[in-house]
């Protein structure tokens, strides 16, 4: 039983996601970044492509407005076996900070289980700006605010009832910059994964989302120093990235052990 419905593509993401190459939202890829030989496989969406999106008309006006995603006061998330399930209640205080409770589900939300929440610090405060569970033990949210120089991203190896700050390394021309609410992605059957960073403007604003981007290899655990060249390989994941005709967003390539995940990459840059 799939649940499709429950997942939205987040903003800045991607539409589809293949093995082997392939037309990605109507994008080709040239004869270096394919493998035409390799017959395509699809992968499981929540798995991979999907963050969960907030819904727009659910904003409040009297938020604090230390971020650009609109406040929701629940959200659900669910695997593909549509039985597990993550859901986020949240509350803004009377110090306009927003709070949040965590719970879980095993029988598609028949019944909750608490897991968390801000108050007793078992669970982030803030915005939950992007959230993707790619099983039933590992998972990671993002929160937004306008702290800069921080991702906020927070990762769970246990389900959900733990989580601690993804700790990553920032070059210095990116600590006065705003990161925006994304979350990494882990490649199917495997334990790498790539958290693509997105910040509109490097510090000497000539640079349209600047490529900024980290690697791991254990699931999420610990990730790579800072990574920003456009081909390379790190721990037997190799990328191929290049601009986009629109000059903000990326195509990507990623292989690992003979196998090719295609994908873009949209940037969204609020200029000032």
């Amino acid at each position: 039983m799939n649940k499709y419905h429950r997942f939205f593509i987040h903003v800045g993401w991607l539409t589809s996601l293949v093995v082997a190459g392939g037309l990605i939202a109507g994008s080709t890829w040239d004869d270096q970044m394919t493998e035409p030989s390799s017959p395509p496989l699809s992968i499981a969406p929540s798995n991979i492509a999907y963050d969960l999106q907030i819904d727009s008309t659910n904003s409040l006006q009297n938020q604090k407005q230390v971020s650009t995603t609109p406040f929701k006061p629940s959200q659900e998330i669910y695997l593909d076996n549509g039985w597990t399930g993550w859901k986020i209640e949240s509350k803004i205080d009377t110090d306009d900070e927003v709070q949040n409770i965590l719970y879980r589900t095993e029988d598609a939300g028949a019944t909750w289980i608490k897991l968390g929440d801000s108050g007793t610090k078992t669970f982030p405060s803030g915005i939950v700006g992007a959230i993707r569970l790619v099983n039933e033990q590992q998972g990671w949210i993002a929160i937004d605010n306008d702290q800069p120089g921080e991702p906020n991203i927070y990762s769970t190896q246990d389900g959900g009832v733990s989580w601690s700050v993804a700790e990553m390394k920032i070059p210095a021309d990116f600590r006065q910059a705003r990161f925006e609410p994304k979350t990494p992605i882990l490649f199917d059957g495997t334990q790498l994964g790539i958290y693509i960073a997105q910040t509109g403007y490097a510090a000497d604003r000539h640079d349209v989302n600047p490529l900024l981007f980290y690697v791991t290899a254990d699931g999420g655990k610990t990730w790579s120093d800072p990574l920003q060249s456009e081909n390379g390989e790190w721990n037997g994941l190799v990328w191929k990235t290049k601009r986009m005709a629109d000059g903000v967003g990326r195509n990507w390539s990623i292989t690992i052990d003979g196998r090719t995940w295609t994908f873009e990459r949209n940037g969204s840059v609020n200029k000032e």
